[in-house]
């Protein structure tokens, strides 16, 4: 029973106090100087420089609208004379946080739902009935096999299919782009951003800019970079300058972050203190003389031990 109260003797009737030990020795002053330069390089370098750590940080919030302007006329042997305006090219008409701007179709004309022939490709061409499962459907099908052979023109056969016909063909894109005219079309951005722990708010449009002024400018890095108006061609190296720098979350200086992390990297200079105990206790050669002069057992003068025991 005696021997089971030890432990809990020893950890009631006992107190430890810190010995401060001045080591002479270059190899682990030398070692002891290069974790506290490593702490240092981490907390200044990587913490305040790189990370900011005196600052406190806010998270943007922000709105993005768009309205793209243009007029463009094409006239072609499959769909005739035709203009085209913002809303037959802007696709959907209103669309969050992006703007999808078409420039090139695929025309099908007079579909309506019937049996006609699949496009040839090497699954649908066939020479006789044999050729083609009716009722067969795969996920490049243009509709529901019907079993039959047809001419799909005066060479080749392919199975045919009910579905919208004429089937579309899409291996036939127009060159060049049906609306290649869209790169001279203009888009208007507006701009909005809000931080509101630091109660700051900017947008992209300034205050001293009027109609009139939006009537003509086109935006230029170096010449108008002001103008929240892009043309299609250059918008998205211009786009993406021009905003990437509002779209950023920020932050200003607080004396709280700041504390926290000195106090943070004071701590980390007591670790590295512990680091070197444990080299200097544990694993150099003289680790059993530096033992000795780091540890002293003093026994309680009450028990009639009057003197000091080192080891």
């Amino acid at each position: 029973m005696a021997g089971c109260c030890r432990p809990l003797a020893a950890f009631l009737f006992e107190y430890n106090t810190p010995r401060i030990v001045l080591i002479r020795s270059r190899k682990v002053g030398l070692m002891s100087r290069a974790v506290q330069l490593l702490i240092l390089a981490y907390v200044i370098g990587w913490v305040f420089v790189w990370k900011k750590g005196y600052q406190e940080i806010d998270s943007v919030v922000s709105s993005v609208t768009t309205k793209a302007k243009g007029i463009a006329a094409t006239n072609s042997s499959y769909i005739g004379f035709r203009i085209w305006d913002a809303a037959d090219y802007v696709i959907p008409v209103q669309e969050e946080n992006s703007l999808f701007i078409m420039t090139n179709m695929i025309i099908t004309k007079n579909q309506s739902q019937g049996i006609c022939p699949e496009v040839p490709d090497e699954t649908t061409v066939c020479e006789s009935d044999a050729n083609c499962t009716s009722g067969s459907v795969s996920t490049h099908s243009s509709g529901v096999a019907t079993g039959k052979c047809v001419w799909y023109n005066k060479t080749v056969k392919t199975c045919q299919v009910a579905a919208w016909c004429p089937v579309e063909h899409d291996l036939n894109v127009p060159k060049p782009a049906v609306l290649g005219a869209a790169e001279n079309f203009t888009i208007l951005v507006k701009n909005n951003i809000l931080y509101p722990k630091f109660n700051f708010s900017k947008r992209n449009i300034l205050a001293t800019i009027n109609s009139t002024y939006l009537k003509s400018c086109i935006h230029d890095v170096k010449t108008d970079p002001l103008c929240p108006i892009f043309r299609v061609g250059k918008i998205v190296a211009s786009a993406g300058h021009s905003f990437a720098d509002m779209a950023v979350a920020a932050g200003k200086f607080g004396i709280i972050p700041t504390l926290i992390n000195i106090g943070s990297g004071l701590a980390l200079l007591g670790v590295g203190t512990v680091l070197c105990d444990i080299i200097v206790l544990h694993c150099l050669k003289k680790r059993y003389y530096y033992q000795e002069k780091k540890y002293k057992y003093v026994e309680d003068y009450e028990k009639g031990l009057h003197g000091e025991t080192d080891q």
